[in-house]
């Protein structure tokens, strides 16, 4: 904790009289009052203040970038989200949306939570600047490292990379970079101009391409020769088998990587899925656009009178799909069965004619997975018709690429039995979403140049900075009345199956969800020493976020846990504020009549290890405003 806050008047008087004065432990909940935070307590206290960051992989700033928006600053906001999870425009549109789940609406708000997402591509449809390379972090080194594969984690690593003054050259087996953005993900969710515009600000940093090139293991032992690192970030290409009686091994189903793959390159036959039954099993991403890849309305790929079925083993509520996502399924004529268990197939004359399916029942236990067991209920079969059937049901990684000898080091999935060799992305861990494959490829980045450069050359920390604007934040509480506006989709009749279904809001729309945000970087915290216990801020507080407590209770890093609350003056300790709860209106601090509170702006932050010292030396005292730029 930093002791640079000065006493009160009261104390200090207390002081001079050399009377045993017992002070209770201020819960400060950073280690600085202004400055630069480094410590496990500022992390944590981060986390907590700002839910929807914590739960993005790549820790993007959300509330920062929101606010961007609301102010009008389109351009501020995409650079943050280009900083943070490199592809704006592209997550924008497909992320699986982990902020959502932790914004703190959800448990404040009947309406949900703000439509994160959606106000990232905003950014993105908005800003008046095409995407450009970012800054290096450092100087040349001279020292050259090898990515193979061209996807999300190998693209983010091979930029990050560049930052770190390394030169780079990216092995990619197709004829163009993106990986599952541009083969799995099908056209009519992410258009390719914007993957290609956000590849191109990569590249153009100065990152050297061979593409049309497979590496395999004698290959990969001329890279580790050649190179001074190398990262294998070739995904998870090997689709999952179904072993089903009845379904001969060649040609009567389709893997649905396979079949996401023909129809994005535009290798698929035009007619040859007309009048098909379709049967797709599984219900994941692939699985998901495999469906809506088939059915896409009067100009579908199975035709007017084609069928278009999915079939999941759990129910709607563990499919990978968000509700809206299966509202449009519905739309577009996709029916989905869930609790469904695939049993046996059909095969008449050569040619595939239905496939048997058990009803299932799930577990009421839930194991860490996530998911409930499944088990098939005797004599429930039933046969559904079918022409193609596309399996969906996961995809594994090879390990065929790596050279005799070298493996992956079970403590830390980025490192390897060789020195040189380093994995990142679904190769590292197995099949997940892009923006878990984005930080994947900033920490292995982090670590090659850690190993290169024989220490860690950049560091972490919160910066935290001192306001004066009397608790306003640029949102008021009318703002907590707004109904969130529905995506504007494309009518039914007009998807062809390239036309992007999801429109993307106007300014109007944008503004509306970017001012339900509650801007949590904003941090609201009692002054003890200045606190007369009057209650006002507790009886102003629109929630029960501020309240009278006993006793906090704390882990190892100082960080409160836990509070025990009191409505006994004679039993409080302090007036706590809990972030968890606060909706950053201001009010407290308004009406606080001895200025006990205060209003704080938080931000993560990345620099040199060189800066982060400089910071840390101009630290200011209590209630002074740091001078230096983040």
């Amino acid at each position: 904790m930093s002791d640079d806050k000065s006493l009160s008047p009261f104390l200090e008087a207390v002081k001079s009289l050399n009377i045993d004065y017992e002070m209770a432990p201020i819960d400060q909940e950073y280690s600085t009052f202004t400055g630069v935070g480094a410590e496990p307590l500022d992390f944590k206290s981060y986390a907590k203040d700002i839910p929807c960051q914590e739960a993005c992989p790549a820790k993007t700033r959300v509330p920062h970038y929101i606010q961007a928006i609301a102010e009008g600053d389109h351009d501020k906001a995409y650079l943050i989200n280009q900083e943070d999870n490199v592809f704006s425009a592209v997550l924008g549109r497909v992320c699986s949306r982990p902020c959502e789940d932790g914004c703190r609406h959800n448990w404040t708000d009947i309406n949900g939570p703000v439509h994160i997402c959606h106000l990232k591509r905003g950014a993105s449809d908005y800003k008046k600047n095409p995407p450009a390379p970012l800054p290096a972090w450092f100087e040349k080194t001279g020292k050259r490292v090898a990515v193979i594969g061209g996807g999300p984690s190998g693209l983010t690593a091979a930029r990050e990379l560049r930052r770190y003054g390394h030169d780079v050259t990216i092995f990619e087996r197709d004829k163009v970079l993106g990986g599952m953005m541009v083969q799995g993900i099908p056209i009519f969710r992410l258009p390719r101009t914007e993957v290609e515009a956000e590849v191109k600000a990569i590249i153009d940093s100065g990152i050297d391409v061979k593409l049309n090139t497979s590496v395999d293991a004698p290959m990969m032992q001329q890279l580790i020769d050649e190179y001074d690192s190398v990262l294998v970030s070739v995904g998870t290409v090997h689709a999952s088998n179904l072993k089903l009686p009845g379904l001969p091994d060649d040609g009567h189903a389709v893997s649905g990587l396979k079949f996401m793959y023909d129809y994005n390159m535009g290798t698929m036959e035009d007619g040859s899925m007309k009048g098909q039954s379709v049967i797709i099993i599984g219900g994941g991403f692939t699985a998901v656009d495999c469906a809506r890849s088939c059915a896409r309305a009067a100009l579908r790929l199975v035709g007017e009178e084609g069928k278009v079925t999915m079939m999941y083993r759990r129910t709607a509520g563990q499919m990978a799909a968000k509700y809206d996502e299966i509202e449009e399924m519905g739309v577009e004529n996709i029916e989905i069965e869930t609790l469904m268990n695939p049993h046996s197939a059909r095969v008449e004359n050569g040619k595939l004619v239905g496939v048997t399916f058990q009803r299932n029942t799930l577990e009421d236990e839930i194991p860490q997975s996530g998911k409930p067991r499944v088990h098939s209920i005797p004599e429930t079969e039933e046969e559904f018709p079918c022409d193609l059937l596309i399996v969906a049901i996961g995809q594994t990684r090879t390990l065929d690429i790596l050279p005799e000898g070298v493996h992956q080091n079970p403590d830390d999935g980025h490192l390897t039995s060789h020195e040189k060799v380093f994995m990142a992305g679904d190769f590292n861990y197995g099949s997940l979403d892009v923006i878990t494959a984005v930080q994947d490829g900033k920490d292995a980045a982090e670590k090659i140049d850690t190993s290169l450069m024989g220490r860690q050359r950049r560091k972490q920390h919160i910066a935290i900075e001192m306001t004066n604007v009397n608790g306003e934040t640029g949102r008021v509480r009318d703002h907590d009345l707004q109904y969130p506006v529905s995506m504007p989709v494309l009518p039914l009749n007009q998807r062809d199956g390239t036309a992007e279904v999801e429109l993307g809001h106007d300014l109007d729309g944008l503004q509306v969800h970017a001012t339900r945000c509650y801007w949590c970087q904003n941090k609201f915290e009692i002054d003890h020493d200045k606190c007369i216990h009057c209650n006002w801020c507790i009886e102003v507080a629109p929630r029960d976020c501020i309240n009278k407590v006993s006793r906090l209770f704390y882990d190892e890093d100082d960080f409160v846990e836990t509070a025990l609350e009191t409505d006994l003056n004679d039993e409080a300790t302090y007036i706590w504020i809990d972030s968890k709860e606060c909706i950053r209106c201001g009010k407290c601090l308004r009406i606080c009549p001895t200025s006990a509170i205060t209003m704080r702006k938080t931000e993560l932050c990345g620099c040199s290890t060189e800066e982060f010292e400089e910071k840390e030396k101009e630290n200011q005292p209590y209630g002074a405003v740091p001078h230096f730029k983040y």
